[in-house]
């Protein structure tokens, strides 16, 4: 069962990135309706701006976009350890032009989940990633038996944004030379000053993985411990 807790938000609100697709849930007397959408940024204490989503993806949902409705906000945080946060809010107005912006009420409170089911331990282990176009060379900063973070260089990157849920191998060498190969998907994309952190969600069998993690010598009970 996912962990929750109730926090005020402006610590949190400040750690959801700019840019990033946050998910939106449009409520209605019959119903809701859940879809993506971009997460402008936020004037502190005053509004938060999201991308107006088009019309075509909010179907019926588009006659409950409008000032006063209700509103639940999704959004995973920035260096937040697998962190996501929800809110209820309303919408505080509609901007069409110079662009289609939603203009939302800042929440008193947000309700945190923690999304990360087992610890990660920190590495720098290089490694090379392949993805269906090309391949990048970084170094796995953290690991567990279900994900890890591959750092890699912006130049590297080439299109970020078509990166999220490819596909992917990671490949590093165990002991004596041989090639280690970890399947998975990337799940997230965090640029940083020079690198962008790729959150990596492994699809490896979990003894597999346990295997793997041996020939690095990591304790695995660390890994088997209840996160707090």
């Amino acid at each position: 069962m996912l962990k929750t807790s109730a926090a005020g938000s402006g610590h949190h609100l400040a750690q959801i990135p700019a840019g990033s697709v946050i998910d939106i849930e449009v409520v209605m007397p019959a119903g809701s309706k859940r879809l993506k959408t971009e997460y402008i940024g936020q004037l502190d204490g005053q509004f938060l701006v999201l991308k107006h989503p088009s019309s075509k993806r909010l179907g019926a949902a588009i006659d409950h976009v409008k000032e006063g409705c209700t509103v639940i906000v999704r959004a995973l945080l920035e260096h937040g350890e697998g962190q996501v946060i929800a809110f209820k809010t309303t919408i505080q107005s509609i901007t069409s032009h110079p662009a289609r912006l939603i203009f939302l009420t800042p929440p008193a409170q947000v309700q945190t989940y923690c999304l990360r089911a087992q610890t990660r331990v920190p590495t720098l282990i290089p490694a090379v990633i392949n993805l269906a176009e090309h391949s990048c060379v970084g170094v796995i900063k953290d690991i567990s038996l279900s994900g890890l973070q591959f750092d890699i260089h912006h130049e590297d990157s080439r299109d970020t944004a078509s990166m999220k849920e490819q596909d992917c191998k990671v490949l590093l060498e165990g002991k004596n030379n041989q090639q280690i190969t970890l399947s998975g998907s990337i799940c997230s994309l965090h640029p940083q000053d020079d690198t962008i952190a790729l959150g990596i969600r492994l699809t490896d069998e979990q003894h597999v993985m346990e295997n793997i993690l041996k020939e690095y010598l990591i304790d695995l009970s660390i890994l088997h411990e209840e996160s707090s």
